[in-house]
């Protein structure tokens, strides 16, 4: 699959499929390669395009800390939409990708049909949790200093990853993996986004397309993401029972199930307009 040159940086993507366009991006730490359980059915009906924001997966890693927030990854999912000729589509994420896509969407309305968010306690726009935020800068200074072995060596107590490490304490349904295969500085710089975010809660009620807010029954965020759907005036809030905040890793089926119902319900309300 190919990369393209946004913004200064090369940004690694893929397409599967063919039709409406559905945008997606991983949280921090991870790539494409974690959508995959979801590629096959997504992309029977819809052109599923996946991609790495800079500092993940295969897209450059700058090491210049300024060339990094999550409005610079919105303007680089513009710049990827421009590229491929992509007018308007459904765009969400995980985690901090399901952040990058919120103000995206706050950022540009005219070229989101539907909003999909994830497990996403960046969304919200409200400050992280102390413990969460003591987890995210010792990450930080480990990244820096010693590497992603360590971190991934701790992830049975990590409060994102346990529950999936728990289902999979072998490979961690891939993470283990897209974590290892990171640059340590690249993750460094993204995580600060996560810390640095200048999103705001009080502008959630300006997003007015329909939006998914599916989160875990385990997931740290989950008490966030009901505040994302209070906030946001078409939202469907969903919370998967057994999953944590990996829900398309922890049971892929359903999550497959519940985006593609949600879909469902939007394409009919797109193509009846």
């Amino acid at each position: 699959m190919p990369k393209i040159t946004i913004n200064g940086v090369e940004i690694y993507y893929e397409s599967h499929g063919e039709g409406f366009p559905l945008i997606l991006s991983w949280g921090v730490g991870g790539s494409t390669k974690l959508w995959h359980p979801q590629v096959a059915q997504l992309s029977k009906k819809y052109r599923l395009i996946l991609w790495d924001p800079r500092g993940h997966g295969q897209s450059e890693s700058p090491h210049d800390p300024a060339k990094y927030s999550i409005p610079i990854s919105a303007e680089d999912l513009m710049g990827l939409m421009d590229a491929l000729n992509i007018a308007k589509g459904y765009v969400g994420g995980h985690s901090l990708g399901a952040g990058v896509s919120t103000v995206f969407t706050l950022n540009h309305p005219e070229r989101v049909e539907a909003l999909l968010l994830f497990n996403s306690a960046t969304s919200s726009g409200l400050p992280a949790r102390p413990e969460l935020k003591a987890t995210w800068e010792k990450h930080i200074e480990t990244a820096l200093t010693k590497g992603m072995q360590p971190i991934v060596d701790d992830f049975a107590s990590h409060p994102d990853i346990w529950v999936t490490v728990k289902l999979d304490p072998k490979d961690v349904r891939g993470v283990k993996a897209d974590y290892l295969a990171l640059d340590p500085v690249g993750y460094a710089n993204s995580v600060r986004t996560i810390l640095d975010n200048p999103h705001r809660a009080d502008r959630l009620p300006g997003i007015k397309v329909p939006t998914l807010v599916l989160t875990g029954e385990h997931d740290p965020a989950l008490p966030l993401m009901k505040v994302i759907a209070e906030k946001i005036p078409d939202a469907t809030f969903v919370e998967m029972k057994g999953t944590g905040h990996l829900s398309n890793l922890d049971d892929p089926e359903i999550f497959c199930r519940l985006v593609l119902e949600f879909l469902e319900r939007v394409d009919r309300r797109r193509l009846a307009r």
